[in-house]
């Protein structure tokens, strides 16, 4: 199996209402380039919003990368389902997404959305993968989902030069 090497990249992204950034680290997501949680809440479980950002040069198709992101957090829970999973984009830039119903030791019954998104590179081996989660209980998630999708709808690559300094796209 390949490794993500974390990679920084330009994003630009719209933060939810109701959702604070916090420091990755400070939820024990050091690899994570981003953190949002929803404090709102009543439960046990604060929701998250992750987004990792890695660079593939092997040839692994998307939905083999989906597979390793479930395999991985599989390590670290009682239980994994993949309970739905699409393929989306395009040829050039494909995408997974895909939902799991997962327990942790704890036994606590949670809900993980993830979407992989290819961010082509000048050439092959420089792909990058975009991978964002939307962690909550099941009833959290069933009222989160809208900002979640608000949330990925929204991630881009800025323009890189000093020339857009400002600008919001």
């Amino acid at each position: 199996m390949a490794t993500q090497d974390r990679v920084s990249l330009p994003l630009g992204f719209d933060i939810p209402e109701g959702w604070v950034p916090v420091e990755p680290s400070s939820v024990g997501a050091e690899g994570a380039a981003f953190v949002a949680v929803h404090p709102g809440t009543d439960s046990e479980f604060t929701p998250n919003i992750t987004l990792s950002v890695g660079q593939r040069p092997d040839q692994a198709q998307i939905t083999d990368i989906a597979d390793e992101a479930v395999e991985r957090l599989g390590r670290s829970m009682a239980a994994l389902e993949v309970v739905r999973r699409k393929v989306i984009g395009t040829g050039i830039a494909p995408g997974v997404t895909q939902v799991l119903r997962i327990r942790t030791g704890e036994g606590q019954d949670l809900v993980q959305t993830q979407v992989h998104l290819t961010v082509p590179g000048e050439s092959p081996a420089e792909r990058l993968i975009l991978e964002i989660a939307c962690t909550a209980t099941p009833e959290a998630a069933r009222g989160l989902g809208d900002d979640f999708r608000r949330f990925v709808g929204s991630v881009h690559v800025r323009r890189d030069s000093t020339a857009d300094e400002g600008e919001d796209s």
